[in-house]
Parts: C-alpha cells; sequence; structure tokens
C-alpha cells in the first residue's frame, strides 16, 4: 500500500513540474509549483521527517508561492519573450543536460555509491531529543552563517521587486495611442501620466497601444501600419486590435480601399473627425485650425 502511495504522490509531483515548465499563464505555473511543493512535504511525512514536511509547507508552499504570486502582482503577468515553439537547440541542449544529470543521480541511488558520512545525532539522538531540537541546534551552530546569507538574499529579491515595479509604473501609462501624422516631427508626446502619443510614422515598429488615431497619412503609410498589426507576432495585442477604435480626421483623406481596411483590422473605425475631438486633444496648432 505504502509503495502505490508513493508511486501515485511521485506521478502528481512530476505532472505538476511539468506544468511549471509549459504552463503558458504564470499564476498557474504557481499554482502548479504550490502542488509540487504540497508532494514534497508529503514525502518528508512518509520519510518519518515531520519538521522538514511542515517547514515545506510553511515556507515553500506558504511563503515562496506567495512571493511568485507577489511578484507577478507587483510587475505584471505579462513579461517575457513570445515563445514560437518549444522545438529550438537552447531546449534540446537543455534537455540533454536534463538526462545527463537524471542518469548520474539514477546511478548514485541504485548503485549505493553515495554513503556519506554518519553524523552525530542518530536516530536515537533525534528521538530523545526531538527532530526540531536536533535541527536547529546544526542550524544555528555549525550553518548560521548560511542561514542569514539565505536571509539577506531573500531581503535583496524582496527589495529589488518592489523596486522594479515603481520603475515600470513611473514608464507605464493607462492609455497610448498610435498616431499616424507626417506633419508631427516629434517621436512621442505625453500629457500628464495617463496619456502618451507616440507617432507611430517616427516609430514604425510593434509597441502596446489602446486606440489608433489617423491625422494626415497617404494610404501607403497606412497599409504598411496595417501590414504590422496584422503580422504581430503577441497574441495579446493581436486579440485586443478586433476591439480598437480607429479615428480618422478630415485632414487624411484616405482612399475607400484603405478604409474597408482599417475596417477589417480594427473593431470601429470613425471618419472625418475634427482632431480637437479627438480622446487625446493633442493635436498641432494648424491642425485645430484647419
Amino acid at each position: 500500500m505504502g509503495l502505490t502511495l508513493f508511486f501515485i504522490v511521485a506521478a502528481i509531483a512530476v505532472l505538476s513540474a511539468l506544468g511549471v515548465i509549459f504552463n503558458k499563464n504564470v499564476v498557474h505555473s504557481a499554482l502548479s509549483l504550490l502542488v509540487n511543493f504540497g508532494t514534497l512535504a508529503f514525502f518528508y511525512f512518509m520519510l518519518n521527517a515531520q519538521f522538514l514536511g511542515i517547514a515545506q509547507i510553511l515556507v515553500y508552499a506558504g511563503a515562496i508561492v506567495v512571493l511568485f504570486l507577489f511578484v507577478v502582482m507587483l510587475i505584471g503577468a505579462d513579461l517575457g519573450e513570445p515563445i514560437g515553439s518549444w522545438l529550438n537547440g537552447r531546449n534540446l541542449f537543455l534537455i540533454a543536460l536534463g538526462l545527463v544529470l537524471l542518469t548520474v543521480i539514477g546511478t548514485a541511488v541504485f548503485e549505493n555509491v553515495v554513503l556519506g558520512s554518519p553524523g552525530d545525532f542518530t536516530p536515537e539522538v533525534t528521538a530523545e531529543s526531538g527532530q526540531t531540537q536536533a535541527i536547529a541546534t546544526v542550524l544555528f551552530t555549525d550553518h548560521v552563517l548560511s542561514f542569514q546569507l539565505v536571509a539577506v538574499l531573500l531581503s535583496v529579491g524582496i527589495i529589488g521587486v518592489v523596486w522594479l515595479a515603481q520603475h515600470q509604473q513611473r514608464q507605464k501609462f493607462r492609455n497610448v495611442v498610435a498616431v499616424l501624422d507626417s506633419a508631427w516631427a516629434e517621436p512621442a508626446q505625453r500629457q500628464g501620466t495617463d496619456l502618451l502619443r507616440v507617432n507611430w510614422l517616427k516609430k514604425p515598429s510593434p509597441f502596446d497601444f489602446d486606440w489608433v488615431e489617423i491625422v494626415q497619412a497617404s494610404d501607403e503609410e497606412v497599409e504598411r501600419f496595417v501590414a504590422m498589426v496584422r503580422s504581430d507576432t503577441d497574441r495579446w495585442r493581436l486579440s485586443r486590435y478586433p476591439q480598437m477604435s480607429c479615428l480618422v480626421a478630415k485632414e487624411a483623406r484616405l482612399s475607400d480601399k484603405t478604409v474597408d481596411l482599417l475596417r477589417d483590422t480594427f473593431g470601429e473605425v470613425k471618419l472625418n473627425q475634427d482632431p480637437l475631438l479627438l480622446p487625446s486633444a493633442l493635436k498641432q496648432p494648424e491642425l485645430a485650425t484647419a
């Protein structure tokens, strides 16, 4: 019965570890890690190491997973580069290294080549003083420096997360507008802390934006912009384009073909908008009087 239970929990541990690696959602990966930590605590209980099992639950399944979620909430879950395929040279190299490590560990365990040296705390001494007292004696005497360095490492990690979150908040805007305006010489314009207008003609590359404003642009420039949007590899941005608004000013004078192309790309296209009535309300003076 015990061996069957071990294999069941071991299978859950392996599947949850794979879930940590292959989940595309950061929160789901953290929850899979929580399950994995729980199975490790169960293994400690099976080995009659109750203190380590409780420490595994309190420290790792509790504090460490909460720290990971704390990082996700502060910095955001949409970090990292988009992964097109798992089958690449780097991942194959890491898989090969993992297989080598697994082979070495398996050989050491099954051939019993790792004997170790007997310690002072025999099962009789541990049973007499208790596991907690025995571990605390070693931890706060022989390994007290290592214990303090771990505490410093965790503190540095928390400080770094808070700094990154504050730095990102300073650089983040509530609304970003992609503007196509050939008469606008600046690459970007900021109003307060809530709005940033980026001239795509000066920065013809993908970036996150909330809506589009076309003030003065030729059909060819608009077509290049639409081609960039449609070839975007970011899934999150691709899901937002059909819900966005595209506001076209009176000065744009786009052809019907280009307007149809915009309608096929964005959720709503509003034509002949007065520049002063656009949501940004930051048009050039000469456009406002036109």
